[in-house]
């Protein structure tokens, strides 16, 4: 089951055109990686294409509510890895959110 979930929400994910490109993400190597770290919470790792993106706070939102519309889904955390200011960008994204650890552990 906790790969199906993950695997629903990789599939909504992929769906998503990335701006700079105009290239849907399960084209590009953006999306490091999807699991399920608990019971409906997924977590998302990305890597904007530049470590400049001005657009990686969006994208991680954009990220984040597409996995979040899955059915199935209670929580998503997204982090960002590889930009310039990745801890902005996360606490950007996630706003209140817990940082989930691939273990499960919050």
């Amino acid at each position: 089951m906790a790969e199906e979930l993950a695997t629903k929400a990789k599939e909504a994910i992929y769906g998503l055109v990335e701006e700079e490109t105009g290239r849907k993400l399960g084209e590009l190597t953006i999306v490091t990686e999807v699991v399920e770290v608990a019971p409906g919470a997924i977590k998302v790792r990305f890597t904007p294409l530049s470590a400049y993106s001005p657009t990686a706070v969006d994208l991680g939102r954009r990220i984040r509510d597409a996995a979040g519309r899955v059915e199935g889904v209670n929580t998503t955390v997204v982090e960002c890895d590889g930009h310039m200011q990745d801890e902005l960008v996360n606490k950007l994204v996630n706003p209140a959110q817990p940082v989930l650890s691939s273990s499960g552990a919050t």
